[in-house]
């Protein structure tokens, strides 16, 4: 045998071998490969109509930077100032109604029914913490005076009635101790009488007077008891009369204020959306961003509730891949795997890819328009930019982007065994 051929043959062995060995040493990656695009963390914002209406003014355009709270876009706001207004003038009249009644309830607790020290102190009370220039207040105040003046009457005259019937019952009393000594002398004389009709120093018709005059002067003792009695009941009904007064005045109150409280309860519910209606017509940006897709150009243009009028891009550096991967890769894939991402705006083979980490995967799938069903997966690039050399390239949102993940590494050596066992456990198995 040449030379030349067992050189060839020695040379073809090594080769051979060290490729085994190269096979049995080196490692491949297995990747899960996925589609994407670039996201703000904190989201593109889409601002919307919460309340439809006419616009007013458009304050914004496509590439507008904005800050938050900036206004962007102004609705006809007529109808909810309206609202709002005589929301508020009535809950005024309501609260001013309100004192007025808070203040004749203390009016049963004013022992001095004189004109200066039975409304004196309530009056001063009305006053306080109401707005004075309100043309519902002097109606109010002048009502508050006609009631409490129609109270104040009311009790005076119970307590001069009351008053009258004391003196008139002390008159009485006065009376019955009048006839109570006379009618005690009268008992003696008819003692007397009887006796000396008995012995026979008087005639009978001398003891029939004196029996008289006794008799007539308990008479008179019994008509004066009763009037006594009568009295005393007129001064009890005449009390009862004071608290039933005192009694419809509270309850009259207590009526109309549980009426003001239930219609304020309300009013509190209607101003609170009338309110946030006026608020939304003023429509402000809701984080610091690039206005984009601006939907609305037209001053007087309708907008219905939920429209979407534009979206914001947020301005900050802090961004996320969202990428989406089959059911046949997901299984492979978890949180912390390396990642290399290749974007679409910078050729892989010109500029490199942007390493990245898997932060999140979905729990559930979505279906997507033309892709099928498939699980969202995001990736947190290790710096928001792409570098080559001394070139840095800014990651914007909505970059596409080819994601590779990282899920294994086998040796070279395995994928020549694969068919080998594959083959063995099928052929060693029966069905």
């Amino acid at each position: 045998m040449s030379p030349t051929l067992h050189a060839t043959i020695g040379i073809t062995i090594l080769i051979f071998v060290a490729a085994i060995v190269m096979a049995c040493i080196f490692k491949v990656e297995v990747v899960a490969r996925g589609q994407g695009k670039i996201v703000p963390v904190s989201r593109v914002q889409v601002v919307q109509v919460e309340f439809g209406g006419n616009i007013t003014a458009i304050h914004v355009r496509n590439g507008s930077v904005v800050s938050k709270g900036d206004l962007l876009i102004e609705l006809d706001s007529t109808d909810a100032e309206a609202d709002l207004n005589l929301i508020t003038s009535e809950m005024t009249r309501l609260r001013i109604e309100r004192a007025r009644l808070a203040d004749l309830s203390l009016l049963e607790s004013e022992d001095d029914t004189s004109q200066s020290g039975f409304s004196a102190l309530t009056l001063a009370v009305f006053d306080e913490g109401l707005d004075l220039k309100h043309h519902f207040y002097e109606e109010q105040r002048r009502l508050f005076e006609a009631e409490t003046d129609d109270l104040q009457s009311s009790l005076e005259r119970n307590a001069a009635r009351i008053e009258a019937n004391k003196k008139s019952i002390e008159v009485t009393q006065a009376s019955i101790e009048r006839v109570d000594a006379s009618l005690e002398i009268q008992r003696e004389r008819l003692i007397a009488a009887r006796k000396l009709f008995e012995s026979g120093a008087s005639s009978r018709l001398t003891f029939l007077d004196v029996q008289e005059g006794f008799t007539t002067k308990e008479k008179e003792r019994n008509i004066y008891l009763r009037e006594l009695e009568e009295k005393r009941s007129q001064g009890l009904a005449l009390q009862a009369e004071r608290r039933s007064i005192l009694t419809d005045h509270r309850n009259r109150i207590l009526r109309r204020t549980s009426e003001i409280e239930a219609r304020m309860a309300t009013l509190d519910e209607r101003l609170r959306s009338a309110d946030r209606r006026n608020k939304a017509s003023r429509i402000t940006a809701p984080t610091d961003g690039v206005v984009e897709q601006l939907e609305i150009y037209t001053i007087g243009a309708v907008t219905r509730a939920g429209d979407r009028l534009l979206r914001i891009v947020p301005l900050d550096q802090d961004v996320v891949i969202e990428g989406l991967f089959t059911n046949a890769d997901i299984g492979f894939i978890r949180p912390g795997q390396q990642a290399n991402i290749n974007l679409a705006a910078y050729p892989s083979n010109r500029f490199g890819f942007v390493k990245g980490v898997v932060t999140d995967v979905a729990a559930d799938s979505i279906e997507v328009a033309g892709r099928g069903w498939g699980f969202e997966v995001r990736i947190s690039p290790e710096e928001p930019v792409l570098r080559k050399g001394d070139q840095v390239f800014s990651l914007k949102p909505g970059m596409t982007a080819t994601i590779d993940v990282t899920t294994d590494k086998r040796r070279i050596i395995t994928y020549f065994f694969a068919p080998i066992v594959e083959t063995i456990q099928s052929a060693l198995g029966e069905r």
